[in-house]
């Protein structure tokens, strides 16, 4: 027989081989098939073998027959096993092929046999076929070709048959046990793989939805899943989920104790459930949210730190009826590489966490330092806010930042701005229905993680309010803010929050005392300007009132002038005239400040160059002083002035008043008249209309100048001390001394304040007129005193400028009564200390000398008339010096009081 035509491989006369069809070969050919796709979990299989015309014939089934031929023609012609991933292109035809493909060339790769191809198509519950999937198919493969190339010297049909079904199984049988050392190795290498996926750079979801998938493969399962307990501990949610129905199992959450996982995770142990269909315990919301059965379950803890974290699982075995304990022993590595994955990415996340921080503590301290050294820098206000915006900008990562400052006096804001590294400086008006505006009035701080809606921002909100933003006002001690921080335009990615705000008060807090600082700074300047303007207006005040108040017998004069702020507006003048006469004013300067002061020197200047000339009435000087006071008026500067001159001899006074309040007249019965003048206060019109008035005042009398601060100072019901009070308060003081008068007064008055600040400027000047008698001095009574007594009344009536014919008369007249008391009125007494009083009176139209003495009794009827004859002829000596102080006085009178002899010489003035 013919051992070809009993052999499934065939030679032909070409030398070719090829393959023989028969039924019962097609039957071989399925069961081939099926072991195959068992074997590897694929859905679909097929033969190509070479038939006796050279083509190709397909026995099995497969979905894409086209594609399937097209793989099977290019792997018989390249003679190369190839494994196809779904989504891969045929170059040839350039098409994408929907599902994955493993083909095998059967025959030998020398070409001597060449039986055709072995090809499966796609696979159950996974994308791709594995590279083990691979291998085993070509171990499957070369050694059915092996078999089928024995079969051409096989010795008859039902040998060949017989033989080839007992070597399949064989092959099977080494299959079976190749495909379990492949897995073996294999999970050893996934197990190896995981482990170092844990020092990997991939993120954390990455690398465990990696290790899932892997777990998936390894357990060859539908799916797997990783599961964590949330931060409440109160149910576990899907983190990782691997299979068809991932969408719909991440949406559910399992509470603790539940379910499987709830219960490993509770018990912290491993599961195996095989059948999960009938078991209670199965959490079924999963299977009816998914429209999937659950039938085998593998679970595992993850356990951090002695805590569980979570759990894994893995879902339904595709090449197996149940998991094994094998299996979770294995699984619980998987488990361990989860949770170190886990841990150590906590760990980085911490480390990296506490790197971050302490990075923006470093760069919080730079920025710090950096707007110390700005603060320090910084001379003014703005230079200080264009540094801080610079270093705000860097820090904050914002493109926009404007601090603003208000001055709600003059309802004005002032922007200073950086946008975008370019600076902006502007000032705006108020706009009340401003975010902004609103923000700083309220001093409300905002933190938005948005912009605002359209058409509810104003001009500042929509240039400095882009996104996300921070309005922080800016205040001082708690008081009302002073100005904002505005921070948007976020460059890095997500919104501004709570921790940018603290950073930015932080910052801010520098700011804030820099601006104080330098605000403090100024003002101590400008204080030490202000202060040094008071002291050079003092000086200046200082040098123009009078250095001391003069005495004379004729008058008491006192005199008080109290600043109710540091400088005072009022000054006055005394001035003596050569011949015994005077000047008196006192003056109120409008306003208060440096220049008013030195108005005031210039007013007074004027006033007292002219006031000088004596042959000046007090009119006449005030006219001239407006003149020459309106020329170097500012600004509408003026002086009130009331001015008088005063002749000591006839006690006559001429006054004139610039605008001046009226002064008072006290007379000595206590009655008083208002001196009132005519003219505007100097300085006011280009020409001045002085009017002024004379009067004649008496021993006892009171001349009283003031300004309106003495009288207009208020108590708590805001009643004026008044002038009715004022004169009355100065009559009830007239017995004493001007200065007195005066000083009680000013007491009196601020106690009427009650505290309060005082008003006004306080200016009061007394001239109080004398009473008889104004000069009074004892002499002993000799000869050698006599000489010195007439020097006394010299110059007691020189300073009144008295006429020379007149004073000599006087000096002459006191000579002799001098004489006579020394010489007669003392003759022959033994007293211990004689003396002569002498007392001098002038009241404005005579001069009164009145002396006393101890001795014997004058009797002026005694005293014969004088006798030149007698004198001659020596009958007589003496007898002219009484007629002589008679003849030369216009009065003398004696009389006896007391056992006091009182001499009284009177000579009229005019």
């Amino acid at each position: 027989m013919d051992l070809q035509s009993q052999s499934i491989v065939v030679s032909s006369e070409t030398d070719k081989v090829y393959v023989r069809h028969d039924p019962k070969l097609a039957d071989i050919l399925d069961f081939i098939l099926g072991q195959a796709k068992r074997l590897v979990g694929a859905k679909n299989g097929a033969f190509y073998l070479i038939n006796e015309n050279g083509q190709l014939v397909k026995y099995g089934k497969t979905e894409q027959g086209s594609i399937t031929d097209l793989i099977s023609k290019h792997i018989f012609k390249n003679r190369k096993n190839l494994l196809l991933k779904k989504g891969s292109t045929l170059k040839e035809k350039n098409i994408t092929i929907t599902e994955s493909y493993i083909a095998c060339f059967l025959g030998q790769e020398t070409g001597i046999l060449d039986l055709g191809v072995f090809l499966l198509e796609g696979i159950n519950h996974f994308d791709n076929f594995s590279t083990q999937d691979f291998e085993l198919i070509s171990y499957y493969s070369s050694n059915l070709s092996l078999l089928l190339r024995d079969s051409i010297s096989s010795e008859s049909s039902e040998d060949v048959y017989t033989s080839l079904i007992t070597s399949i199984l064989l092959l099977l049988d080494n299959s079976n046990i190749h495909q379990k050392n492949n897995r073996l190795e294999y999970q050893t290498e996934e197990i190896i793989r995981v482990s170092g996926l844990i020092n990997s750079s991939l993120d954390l979801n990455s690398l465990l939805e990696s290790i899932m998938e892997s777990a998936k493969s390894v357990f060859r399962s539908e799916g797997s899943s990783l599961m964590l307990v949330d931060p409440s501990k109160e149910y576990l949610y899907f983190h990782i989920v691997t299979g068809d129905k991932k969408e719909e199992i991440s949406k559910i959450k399992v509470p603790m104790g539940q379910g499987i996982a709830g219960s490993v995770a509770i018990s912290r142990k491993p599961m195996i459930i095989n059948d999960a269909i009938n078991d209670p315990r199965v959490f079924r919301e999963v299977d009816q949210a998914s429209n999937f059965t659950t039938r085998n379950i593998l679970a595992a803890p993850l356990v951090v730190e002695d805590e569980v974290i979570g759990i894994i699982e893995a879902i339904n075995t595709i090449d197996r009826n149940n998991f094994s304990q094998a299996d979770l022993d294995l699984f619980l590595s998987f488990a361990t590489s989860c949770a170190l994955a886990i841990q150590k990415t906590k760990l980085l996340n911490n480390l990296e966490e506490t790197n971050h921080t302490l990075k923006e503590k470093v760069n919080t301290l730079a920025s710090l330092f950096e707007l110390g050294q700005a603060v320090m820098e910084s001379r003014t206000e703005a230079d200080l806010i264009k540094k801080s915006n610079q270093i705000i900008a860097n820090e904050m990562n914002a493109s926009i930042v404007a601090t603003m400052i208000v001055n709600r006096a003059k309802q004005v804001i002032e922007v200073i701005a950086i946008i975008d590294g370019k600076e902006e400086w502007f000032k705006e008006n108020f706009i009340r229905d401003s975010v902004i505006i609103e923000s700083i009035l309220y001093n409300n701080t905002i933190v938005s993680s948005t912009g605002l809606k359209d058409g509810l921002e104003d001009y500042l909100d929509k240039e400095f309010i882009i996104g996300s933003h921070i309005l922080l006002p800016l205040s001082i001690s708690g008081n009302k803010p002073f100005g904002i921080l505005c921070i948007s335009g976020k460059k890095t990615q997500g919104p501004f929050g709570e921790n940018d705000l603290m950073l930015l008060k932080t910052i801010s807090s520098q700011l804030i005392k820099g601006y104080e600082n330098i605000k403090l700074g100024i003002e101590m300047i400008a204080k030490k300007a202000i202060e040094k303007e008071i002291e050079i207006t003092k000086n200046i005040q200082k040098n123009i009132l009078p250095d001391r108040i003069p005495t004379h017998s004729n008058f008491d004069l006192g005199v008080k002038s109290v600043a109710a702020k540091e400088v005072s507006g009022d000054f006055y003048d005394i001035h003596q005239y050569e011949d015994g006469q005077f000047a008196f004013l006192v003056a109120d300067v409008s306003g208060k400040s440096l220049p008013a002061a030195i108005f005031m020197a210039i007013s007074s200047s004027i006033i007292r160059t002219l006031s000088r000339n004596h042959l000046l009435l007090p009119d006449e000087i005030l006219t001239q002083a407006n003149s020459l006071i309106y020329e170097d008026s500012q600004s509408g500067m003026f002086v009130t002035l009331f001015y008088i001159h005063y002749d000591p001899v006839t006690m006559e006074i001429q006054y004139a008043s610039a605008g001046h309040n009226d002064q008072i007249w006290i007379k000595s019965d206590q009655s008083y008249e208002l001196l009132k003048g005519k003219g505007a206060p100097l300085g006011v019109v280009p020409v001045g209309n002085y009017h002024g008035g004379n009067i004649k005042v008496s021993p006892g009398d009171l001349f009283v100048f003031y300004t309106d601060g003495a009288i207009e100072e208020k108590d708590s019901t805001q009643e004026e001390f008044g002038l009715e009070r004022f004169i009355q308060e100065i009559i009830n003081r007239k017995h004493l001394s001007s200065q007195q008068i005066i000083d009680e007064l000013y007491n009196l008055i601020v106690e009427y304040a009650d505290g309060a600040e005082q008003f006004d400027d306080f200016t009061v000047m007394i001239l109080k007129f004398k009473d008889d008698f104004q000069f009074n001095r004892v002499f002993p009574a000799t000869t050698s005193q006599i000489p010195k007594l007439r020097d006394f009344v010299n110059d007691c009536l020189r300073e009144r400028n008295i006429a020379d014919l007149i004073l000599e008369d006087i000096l002459l007249s006191c000579d002799e009564a001098a004489t006579n008391i020394v010489i007669h009125g003392y003759k022959d007494l033994m007293l211990d200390n004689p003396s002569i009083s002498c007392a001098i009176s002038l009241d404005g139209s005579k001069i009164t000398v009145r002396l006393q003495d101890n001795g014997k009794e004058f009797i002026r009827k005694e005293v014969k008339p004088p006798s030149v004859e007698a004198n001659l002829t020596g009958e007589r000596r003496g007898g002219f010096g009484v007629f002589l102080m008679e003849r030369l006085m216009d009065k003398v009178e004696y009389k006896r009081e007391e056992n006091t002899n009182v001499w009284l010489l009177e000579k009229k003035l005019k």
